[in-house]
């Protein structure tokens, strides 16, 4: 194997634990504060609208949210008004009987 063909398999392979590890973060966070698996549950409180309402998200999988850093631009579902929302620092136990509420569309 030439140095160039190592090379590119260790910064391949430094990418591929880098990901993993990103993507890890926020589900560990949530088992730290008690949620189930990799679904995450966030209550959100509409900016607009100022209704509460609960959401169930993905870490890294947004299909009708801009994902913004430890927040998502999308609408809400309650007024349907696109707004900023701020998923990470309002994640919330699930109850062991529950069942998704809003999530991912």
């Amino acid at each position: 194997m030439t140095g160039a063909a190592l090379l590119g398999l260790v910064v391949a392979l430094v990418a591929v634990i880098i990901v993993v590890l990103v993507l890890s973060i926020p589900v560990l966070r949530g088992r730290r504060l008690g949620t189930r698996g990799i679904v995450q549950r966030s209550h959100l409180v509409c900016p607009r609208c100022r209704e509460a309402f609960d959401y169930d998200w993905i870490p890294g999988a947004s299909f009708t949210a801009v994902r913004l850093g430890k927040g998502r631009y999308m609408a809400c579902p309650l007024c349907h008004q696109w707004s900023y929302f701020n998923i990470w620092n309002s994640m919330v136990a699930r109850p062991a009987d529950a069942s998704p509420a809003v999530g991912p569309r």
